[in-house]
């Protein structure tokens, strides 16, 4: 697992964020990320918790708050100033 997969995934689950993830198949689920391991994420919706294993997952995608994603392009933007001085 990736590292990159993992800090998307508990950044989503920390912030409580409604996800959308769009399975192989074509079906969405949506709901908050409760838990998540090496196979599998566990989704709360309003229909209860889902389990779905993500060798079945095409995509997760959620909307950050316009505040947090602000400031992590200002972040962004600074390191990539500081390289380019380098």
């Amino acid at each position: 697992m990736s590292k990159v997969q993992d800090a998307y995934l508990n950044i989503a689950r920390r912030e409580k964020a409604n996800v959308s993830i769009v399975l192989l198949q074509g079906e969405t689920i949506q709901g908050r990320i409760k838990s998540f391991d090496r196979t599998s994420v566990l989704v709360h919706s309003e229909n209860g918790d889902t389990l779905v294993f993500k060798h079945a997952i095409a995509k997760v995608s959620y909307k950050r708050k316009k505040a947090e994603a602000s400031a992590e392009a200002k972040q962004t933007s600074s390191q990539e100033t500081e390289t380019k001085s380098s």
